[in-house]
């Protein structure tokens, strides 16, 4: 490396630091990361989404190695078999779908590259239409073979906190469930988190902690920055995560992640 920075790899987030909504800023991003693959700087992105619907923004932005997808569930490159996947337990998952239809919430079942719903109304769409991803809509999700990587839930983002909290009595620690976003919920398997997929990726790797270059702006990427030797945000980050740096930028999502490459390369970061 050319510039003495230390960083072997850059781990983004991408919804709200890499990419704005819509995909906006999406050719900046590409830029970032053009600029991290000249200076030798490997790139991953780690991302609540289903891997199913990362997949287009791969392919743009030319990312060959393996990404953290599923909230850390999956960590799996293109074209190639997952190299991590934590799932719930079938029985379990049944017990907890039979549960969240007596409780009368949206909720979406992630079956490895598909999303399924037994959910067709206006929050599914709009779900839908905000992760720019089809969501297939099914009789019973129960009736599909394989096991989930997590089972989200849309609430009122007022009830988000306390539903956390009974969800959690009812199934912890056979899974986590956390608040992902105001009004979504994620039920997932145990030890799974973007931080700990970044540090299995990392060992695939054979690199360092210290030479982890971590960027975020929400409270699901807390652990992740936490862990990398080097953490850093985006202008539009949540407070919190903005307390827990040691880098913010100015620029909001990609603007701002360029800012950092390019203070990085420079030897500013």
């Amino acid at each position: 490396m050319s510039s003495g920075h230390g960083v072997r790899l850059l781990a983004c987030d991408l919804d709200g630091t890499l990419i704005g909504p819509g995909g906006k800023g999406i050719d900046t991003a590409k830029e970032a990361l053009d600029l991290c693959r000249a200076e030798g700087i490997r790139v991953t992105v780690a991302t609540g989404r289903i891997f199913g619907a990362v997949e287009r923004f791969l392919w743009y932005l030319d990312l060959q190695d393996p990404v953290i997808t599923n909230g850390g569930a999956i960590i799996s490159a293109l074209g190639g078999e997952p190299l991590l996947m934590k799932t719930i337990r079938k029985d379990l998952a049944e017990e907890i779908v039979l549960e969240i239809r007596k409780m009368g919430l949206p909720f979406y079942y992630l079956l490895r590259k598909s999303m399924l719903s037994e959910w067709d109304g206006p929050e599914t769409e709009s779900y839908s239409k905000n992760l720019d991803f089809e969501i297939k809509i099914v009789d019973s999700v129960l009736s599909r073979d394989g096991e989930p990587t997590q089972i989200v839930l849309r609430v009122p983002s007022e009830q988000a906190d306390a539903l956390v909290a009974v969800l959690s009595s009812k199934w912890y620690p056979r899974v986590e469930v956390v608040k992902s976003l105001p009004s979504l919920i994620e039920i997932q398997p145990p030890g799974v988190s973007k931080g700990k997929a970044l540090q299995v990726l990392c060992r695939i790797f054979d690199i360092n902690r210290e030479e982890v270059l971590a960027i975020g702006d929400s409270l699901n990427d807390l652990d992740m920055l936490s862990w990398a030797g080097k953490k850093a945000c985006v202008g539009n980050a949540h407070p919190l995560v903005k307390r827990s740096v040691q880098i913010t930028a100015k620029g909001e999502f990609s603007e701002g992640v360029l800012e950092i490459v390019e203070n990085l390369i420079k030897g500013n970061v």
